[in-house]
């Protein structure tokens, strides 16, 4: 059955194009909860001492990075650079072969992430984040499933071109 659809080319990447809503609708799934169970900045231990859920709002990048400007124009900037990358990923994508499962899958995942948290940048004005990591003092800054699909994406991306054969 894997070699027949593998062997499709245009199957292979429908089923591909089945990842961004999958994790688009989980991404929704789990923020929804998030804002109906846990107050803003408040948080409920998971494994003390390691992961909390902290339903956190998230006004800039990655990270927060941007979080504290000031510049009436950094939303709509945000908004626009997400729309853009969106279209360039989809662009991507149907250039290269469908059979190149890490690319694709790599592409799908970060796709469906960068939806995630465009929808909520749209909606909202802010991104919901809400898996809180830290050890001690050390605080990994608070994410939730749509950072965590773009960074397997971006993993599944990197590990392609580490392992790509070169024509040399």
């Amino acid at each position: 059955m894997l070699g027949l659809i593998a062997g499709n080319g245009v199957m292979i990447r429908y089923l591909y194009f089945l990842i961004p809503p999958v994790v688009f609708a989980l991404d929704r799934w789990t923020k929804v909860l998030i804002e109906g169970r846990i107050p803003l900045h408040q948080s409920q231990a998971v494994a003390p001492g390691l992961i909390d859920l902290a339903h956190t709002r998230n006004t800039g990048v990655a990270f927060g990075l941007l979080a504290n400007s000031h510049s009436p124009w950094m939303p709509a900037l945000l908004t626009l650079s997400s729309a853009i990358a969106l279209v360039l990923i989809l662009f991507f994508s149907l250039r290269q072969p469908a059979a190149n499962w890490k690319l694709q899958f790599g592409l799908m995942l970060v796709l469906g992430g960068a939806v995630g948290n465009l929808f909520d940048r749209i909606s909202y004005g802010y991104v919901i984040d809400f898996v809180d990591v830290y050890y001690g003092s050390y605080h990994w800054p608070t994410f939730n499933l749509a950072d965590s699909s773009i960074s397997v994406g971006i993993g599944l991306l990197l590990l392609e071109v580490l392992t790509q054969k070169t024509n040399a």
